[in-house]
C-alpha cells in the first residue's frame, strides 16, 4: 500500500479544495423591482445595490461560472417579468458588472419564480446548484418563497440558496431567510451600504465555503417572531380613487391598513384606517402614479406584518355646462370621473389655481349638479376638483354676463302699510325684493320676499315715517341690482260717507289711503277702540267706492279705515243710523 507523507496529503487536500472551488456553479439573482429606488442615507439602494455587487465580483475566482437573472427590470405591474442577462460561465465578472449597470427599476417582486428559473437553468435535479439572491423585498407575486425552498432542496441534487435582504422589515426577513434555511444556506441582512458589502461578501464566501469537503454549515440566523397577517387589495387603481382592502391579522389595539409608497419607511403612513373597523376596509388610495404599497402595520412598534403593491394609474373627468349664463345665476353641469369622496364641481374664474373654489357641488350628490355661478362678469371655468389633492381633473370655459332689475310700486306707501311691486330681473336662486333705511349697506334687509314667489310681490312698509328704498338683491353676492326711493310720510287717508242712513240698509264709502290687502272700511259704535271688533266691515281691496251694511238699531256710529296688520285707525267719519219707517 503507497504511503503518501503528510505535506503532500496536505497539497492533495488543497488542490482538491481548489478544484471544487473552480468548478462551482452559481447564478446571481438581482432585484430590479420598481421599490429600489427607495433611498437610505439619501441615496438610492440601486445604486447602492450595484457598489456592493461590483466589490463582491472582485473576490470571485475567473475559474467560478457565475451568471446573472434579474426580475421586475423590464416592465411595471408584470410577475412574468424575469430574464437570465449573463449566461453562467467563467470570466463573467465583468459582463454580470455591465449589466447591472445598464438595468431599470420598474416593477414587481417575482422573486420565488426567479429562483426557481435560475434552479431550472443550473440543472438543479442533476447536478449541485447554488442561487445568491440579493432583494430589498419580499415575494409580491402570490408565491411562497418558504415552500420553493423546502421543494428544491428536496428534489435537487446539491441545491442552495443563499439571500441578502437589503433594507428589509422584520417581517420581510422572515419570508426570504426561509426560503435560505430551507435549502440550508443563510441569510444575510444589511441595512447601510457598509453592511451590503459585507454581506454580499460573506455571501460569495458561503457559496465557496460549501464546495469545501472540510465546510462547516453556520446555525441558521433564528426566524423573526411576528404575527401572521395578509393584505388582498386591487393590483391596479385609478389615482385618487377609493379600493376595498380585506385583511387578516392579529387585530392588535392600533393596528391600521395605510397605502404608501414602496421606499416609505415603516414608521410612515398615508391614508390610513384601523383593522377594528371591519374586516373589508374602504381607503382612498394617493392621487399619485406608480407602484404603491397597502401594509398591516402592527401599531405597538410600527412593524409592517404584511404588504401588497397597487399600481396608481391616471384618472380622468369631463364636465359639461352652459357657454354663458347672467352673474349669479345658476347651472346645471353634467359630469364624468372618479366621484371620490368630496370630489366637487365649482366655477371658478379662468387661470385661478387649482385650490381656489367659490360655490361648489359635491359629485355625490347627483348629475348633474345645480350651483349658483359667481356675480361677476367675463372668463371662467366650471372644474371638476379631486377633493383629497385638490388637483383639476377636467375644466369647461363659462362667460359670466351683466344681469339688471327693474322695480315698479302699484300703491301708495305708509307707515306700517303693504305695498305691491312689480319686479323684473334675473330672478336667481334665492334673489329677493326687500325694503330698507335709505342708504343701508347692500347686506341689509327689513321685511322681504323671494323673487320666486312671481311678481308681483307684497312688502310690509315699517312703521316709522322717513325715507326708505325698495331694492332687488342678488343673493348670491347681496349685490343691489336696483333700488326704487319710497317716502313714508304721516299716515293720510279720506273717507266719505252720508250725514245718515235708514237701519239695515247699505251705506255708500268713497275712501282714498294705502289699499293694503289687511286694510278694511268698517262700521263700529261710536266708543270703539282699534281693538273692538267691527259690526260690519268690507276690505279695501273691493276698490272705491265700496258698500257696507249699516246696522239694524238705530243710533250714531263712526266708519273708520282700519289698518288690522298695525291696529291703526287712518281715519274716520260719524253716521247716524235712522229708524226704518
Amino acid at each position: 500500500m503507497l504511503k503518501i507523507c503528510k505535506p503532500v496529503a496536505l497539497l492533495m487536500m488543497l488542490i482538491a479544495s481548489a478544484y471544487a472551488v473552480a468548478n462551482e456553479r452559481a447564478i446571481i439573482v438581482f432585484d430590479g423591482s420598481g421599490s429600489m429606488w427607495g433611498q437610505i442615507d439619501g441615496k438610492p439602494k440601486h445604486e447602492i445595490a450595484r457598489q456592493a455587487l461590483g466589490n463582491m465580483l472582485e473576490t470571485v475566482p475567473d475559474t467560478m461560472e457565475l451568471g446573472l437573472m434579474a426580475y421586475g427590470h423590464r416592465e411595471k405591474g408584470s410577475c412574468t417579468d424575469i430574464e437570465m442577462l449573463v449566461t453562467p460561465g467563467k470570466n463573467n465578472k465583468t459582463a454580470v458588472l455591465q449589466a447591472v449597470q445598464n438595468m431599470s427599476f420598474l416593477g414587481k417582486t417575482p422573486l420565488s419564480a426567479a429562483v426557481q428559473q435560475a434552479a431550472d437553468a443550473l440543472r438543479y435535479t442533476e447536478d449541485k446548484a447554488t442561487v445568491i439572491l440579493i432583494t430589498d423585498g419580499e415575494e409580491t407575486c402570490q408565491a411562497d418563497p418558504c415552500a420553493l425552498g423546502a421543494e428544491l432542496k428536496q428534489s435537487g441534487v446539491d441545491f442552495t440558496a443563499h439571500v441578502v435582504g437589503f433594507g428589509l422589515s422584520r417581517q420581510q426577513g422572515e419570508q426570504v431567510a426561509c426560503l435560505a434555511h430551507n435549502t440550508g444556506g443563510q441569510y444575510f441582512a444589511a441595512n447601510d451600504a457598509v453592511n451590503l458589502s459585507k454581506a454580499m461578501n460573506a455571501a460569495l464566501e458561503a457559496v465557496q465555503t460549501a464546495s469545501s469537503a472540510n465546510a462547516v454549515q453556520p446555525e441558521p440566523l433564528p426566524t423573526p417572531d411576528l404575527p401572521l397577517a395578509t393584505v388582498s387589495g386591487p393590483e391596479t387603481a385609478q389615482a385618487g380613487t377609493v379600493i376595498e382592502v380585506t385583511w387578516s391579522g392579529p387585530n392588535g389595539s392600533g393596528d391600521y391598513i395605510t397605502i404608501v409608497t414602496p421606499e416609505a419607511k415603516d414608521s410612515e403612513y398615508g391614508v390610513y384606517k384601523r383593522t377594528a373597523s371591519g374586516e373589508v376596509l374602504r381607503l382612498q388610495v394617493p392621487d399619485a402614479l406608480g407602484t404603491h404599497e397597502i401594509r398591516y402595520v402592527q401599531n405597538k412598534d410600527r412593524q409592517v406584518l404584511a404588504r401588497q403593491t397597487v399600481e396608481l394609474t391616471p384618472v380622468e373627468a369631463t364636465v359639461s355646462g352652459p357657454e354663458s349664463v347672467g352673474a349669479g345665476g345658476t347651472i346645471e353641469v353634467q359630469w364624468t370621473g372618479p366621484d371620490s369622496p368630496g370630489d366637487y364641481i365649482t366655477v371658478v374664474e379662468a387661470g385661478a389655481p387649482d385650490k381656489e373654489y367659490n360655490n361648489y357641488a359635491r359629485t355625490a350628490s347627483r348629475n348633474p349638479v345645480s350651483l349658483v355661478v359667481p356675480d361677476g362678469l367675463g372668463n371662467y371655468e366650471i372644474r371638476y376638483v379631486l377633493n383629497n389633492s385638490k388637483r383639476v381633473l377636467a375644466s369647461q370655459p363659462i362667460n359670466i354676463t351683466p344681469v339688471s332689475a327693474r322695480l315698479e310700486l302699484l300703491n301708495t306707501a305708509v307707515p306700517g302699510g303693504k305695498v305691491t311691486v312689480v319686479w323684473t330681473g334675473p330672478d336667481n336662486q334665492s334673489d329677493y325684493v326687500t325694503v330698507v333705511p335709505k342708504g343701508a349697506p347692500a347686506n341689509k334687509y327689513l321685511d322681504y320676499a323671494r323673487t320666486s314667489s312671481g311678481s308681483p310681490l307684497v312688502i310690509k312698509m315699517p312703521a316709522q315715517v322717513g325715507e326708505y328704498e325698495l331694492r332687488y338683491v342678488l343673493n348670491s353676492s347681496t349685490r343691489v341690482l336696483a333700488s326704487l326711493p319710497v317716502t313714508l310720510a304721516e299716515t293720510a287717508g279720506t273717507i266719505t260717507v252720508p250725514d245718515s242712513v235708514v237701519a239695515g240698509s247699505v251705506i255708500e264709502v268713497t275712501w282714498s289711503g294705502p289699499g293694503n290687502r289687511q286694510d278694511f272700511i268698517e262700521v263700529v259704535p261710536m266708543d270703539a277702540t282699534p281693538e273692538t271688533a267691527p259690526l260690519a266691515a268690507t276690505r279695501v281691496s273691493q276698490g272705491s267706492p265700496l258698500s257696507v251694511h249699516a246696522p239694524a238699531i238705530p243710533g250714531i256710529y263712526q266708519v273708520r279705515y282700519m289698518m288690522r296688520d298695525t291696529k291703526e285707525v287712518l281715519t274716520s267719519r260719524q253716521v247716524e243710523v235712522k229708524p226704518n219707517p
